[in-house]
């Protein structure tokens, strides 16, 4: 039987480095399936967990949080365990590319590009939801997106834009602690309070990565359209969890993607 662990001619850092982390907190690694993902078996759980993303960040700059925040998320999937009651104010959104493998994460589309997917945000990871803890949670979709809408209407209260004004046209950056919520911060139904006496309602903002966006108002569309396309490709190759590189309006009729880079 192979050994996953066995180090071949170049030694797999993130593994080890992950496994190690993972022992650390009492958990070890039940297999590795043909496809590499990692089973981890846990309170009656099999967790899968992909290290692609990780490794992608990794080689980009070697910097162990990223390894560390994948542990957080597996410790964080195991707290799920807790009543609605007491866990209802960690419930967020994230955002991947439809082409994710959702399987019976909830999650809702938003363009032909990407999707909303819900998640616990707990321990400094976010977990994400499933029909399965729905149903221990007795609660069904329609009352998860309101909860995630008051979450975000109190995450936006901490939100600021700064804006860099650029040859007469102001470009809005989103200024959160919670970084890896920057783009989440959009879909608050009160971002129009946190904009129109700024850059106005409805507006346009590109979301390649989830930690990073920027917004413009509808006046500035063909000044920054022609703009931001290299930027935007920058970030979305260069991370391990890219988004989109559309341009997405927003407006009373929701979000609409207009173009892509």
């Amino acid at each position: 039987m192979c050994n996953p662990f066995k180090k071949n001619k170049k030694e797999d850092v993130v593994l080890n480095k992950f496994k190690k982390q993972l022992e650390s907190k009492g958990l070890l690694i039940d297999s590795i399936d043909e496809e590499g993902l990692i089973h981890i078996n846990a309170e009656e759980s099999d967790l899968k967990v992909s290290l692609e993303n990780v490794r992608r960040n990794y080689e980009r700059d070697s910097d162990d949080s990223h390894i560390t925040d994948l542990v957080d998320v597996v410790i964080s999937h195991l707290s799920k365990k807790e009543d609605w009651g007491n866990i209802n104010d960690k419930v967020i959104i994230q955002f991947f590319p439809n082409d994710f493998e959702f399987d019976n994460i909830v999650h809702e589309k938003v363009t032909n590009e990407f999707s909303k997917v819900f998640a616990l945000n707990l321990n400094n990871g976010f977990s994400f939801i499933t029909t399965d803890d729905l149903s221990d949670w007795k609660i069904n979709f329609e009352e998860l997106k309101k909860q995630a809408d008051v979450n975000l209407e109190i995450l936006l209260d901490k939100a600021k834009i700064e804006f860099e004004d650029i040859d007469n046209h102001k470009l809005g950056m989103i200024n959160i602690e919670e970084i890896a919520l920057k783009s989440s911060c959009l879909f608050s139904l009160k971002i129009k309070d946190l904009v129109q006496n700024t850059i106005g309602f409805p507006f346009y903002a590109v979301i390649p990565v989830r930690d990073f966006c920027y917004i413009f108002a509808e006046e500035d569309f063909e000044y920054f359209s022609q703009r931001l396309g290299s930027v935007v490709l920058d970030e979305y190759n260069g991370s391990g969890y890219p988004i989109t590189t559309e341009i997405l309006k927003f407006s009373e009729m929701g979000v609409k993607a207009i173009g892509k880079y």
